[in-house]
């Protein structure tokens, strides 16, 4: 075999390999959405809303929310009102506290520059009980009217392994 056929077999079972690898990766995503906060102010009545569609009951998921925010965010902390429509018509409220800062200041989240990603596992394991579209809806939970510094919220939902 000559050197130009093995490396050109190389090269194609490489791109091969990271195709498979990069798909396998991505089955596990089942959601992955980001909505875009006012740059003039997450204001307390604006409410986020992610509407995914579930069709399959079997598996179990993780559930995740993504907090993308800039350096000159005040808080070490997050704290949101979560409603989750459920399609059969039920809805449940709850009240999430996200952590963006260790004590010290130091911030979670990964990134270049002043903006940060911060991804917090909110449930672990949890199962959909039903097909159809689920509706999640997020509000900021701070002591203030327009919070400042948030630039987006993501969700993620993903097959658990």
């Amino acid at each position: 075999m000559n050197w130009s056929r093995s490396i050109r077999l190389f090269f194609i079972g490489s791109v091969l390999s990271g195709i498979f690898i990069f798909s396998s990766c991505n089955q596990a995503k089942v959601y992955d959405t980001y909505r875009t906060v006012d740059p003039e102010g997450w204001y307390k009545g604006d409410t986020l809303v992610f509407s995914p569609e579930i069709s399959d009951t079997g598996h179990l998921y993780n559930f995740i929310i993504k907090v993308r925010h800039n350096t000159d965010y005040k808080y070490r902390n997050l704290y949101l009102f979560a409603t989750t429509r459920f399609p059969g018509g039920n809805t449940t409220k709850d009240t999430l506290e996200l952590m963006l800062a260790k004590k010290d200041g130091e911030w979670l989240g990964r990134g270049f520059g002043a903006i940060k990603t911060t991804p917090q596992m909110i449930i672990q394991r949890a199962r959909f009980h039903s097909e159809g579209e689920y509706r999640f809806e997020l509000r900021q939970a701070m002591r203030t009217d327009s919070l400042q510094g948030i630039e987006d919220i993501g969700i993620r939902i993903e097959k658990y392994k």
